[in-house]
């Protein structure tokens, strides 16, 4: 019974430490949707109806008969990511100095591949079909006039008035959420290459202080490495032209959604058919979807 009892207590610190780390050093893209639920199930779940604009009308007469407005509603839904998961074996001699604890390196190293899977989720969400329908079957692509070209430069001051322009004639407020501009190395070496940006004559603060990237005209610049390591399934999305034009998505996060199936779950077993070996087992299901096609933006870079 105690040995028992000491097994299940460390399974339970193991999941409780991983999923700790993740709280504390979450991934990047997943963190940006503005919306989050849990849902169960293996079928597209409905997130939220969408109303179309209306507009009050004046009355002319006393008594006048009640302004009747026929309202269009837009179902958008989520489809659950596929659970994937990771489970490093490690022999007797390695498990016998293998700690669980929070902050150890098999902790940290499980808590990594869940937080670059739910990245990577975030990614082919933002980049994939929205779903709208009566039962969420009609697949929303990427709105193609979203995507401002990139005009054979990269990040400069008159592209990011023009990206400006452009959100605003998608009625997005400034004001209440600052669209963020997701930049690789290259992209943020050349904004920090711009005068205005990086002289505090244009503005309060300066990004070569620390390191940070400062927000600049109502935008926010959240640095990324789109690769193979980062984003496994989903890091060609950022790339066209053989690698040459770089896509980075633009996310008002009122308009990204995440739907968590399981944050994480993780379990620590008795390899009898490896020699008795332990194995460390994680698991994760996520997944994040567009529901406003006039918040989500691409601007292209080379």
């Amino acid at each position: 019974m105690a040995e028992n009892f000491a097994e299940t207590h460390r399974n339970v610190k193991f999941s409780n430490n991983v999923e700790a780390t993740l709280r504390q050093e979450p991934g990047v893209i997943y963190t940006l949707a503005g919306t989050s639920d849990n849902y169960t199930g293996n079928k597209k779940a409905r997130i939220t109806n969408r109303f179309g604009r209306v507009k009050m009308v004046e009355r002319t007469t006393r008594n006048a008969d009640t302004n009747n407005t026929d309202v269009d509603s837009l179902a958008r839904f989520i489809a659950p990511g596929k659970l994937a998961d990771v489970a490093p074996i490690l022999d007797e001699d390695d498990t016998e100095v293998t700690e669980v604890e929070l902050g150890s390196a098999l902790v940290n190293e499980v808590a990594s591949a869940a937080s670059t899977y739910h990245d990577d989720m975030a990614s082919r969400g933002f980049f994939g079909n929205g779903w709208t329908g009566e039962n969420g079957d009609i697949a929303v692509p990427f709105k193609s006039s979203n995507i401002l070209v990139h005009g054979g430069v990269g990040i400069t001051k008159n592209k990011l008035i023009a990206l400006r322009a452009l959100i605003k004639t998608r009625h997005v407020n400034f004001q209440r959420e600052k669209p963020i501009i997701m930049v690789t190395p290259d992209d943020e070496t050349a904004l920090l290459g711009i005068e205005e940006y990086v002289n505090t004559r244009y503005g309060e603060g300066t990004p070569l202080a620390d390191g940070e990237l400062k927000p600049w005209m109502g935008f926010r610049f959240m640095p990324f490495t789109p690769d193979a390591e980062s984003l496994p399934t989903s890091w060609q999305n950022w790339f066209t032209d053989g690698g040459i034009t770089r896509n980075l998505p633009v996310i008002v996060p009122s308009g990204f959604h995440r739907g968590i199936w399981r944050e994480f779950k993780g379990s620590i077993d008795e390899r009898a058919d490896k020699s008795h070996s332990t194995q460390f087992w994680g698991s994760a299901r996520s997944a994040c979807v567009r529901t406003d096609e006039d918040k989500a933006f691409i601007i292209q870079t080379r």
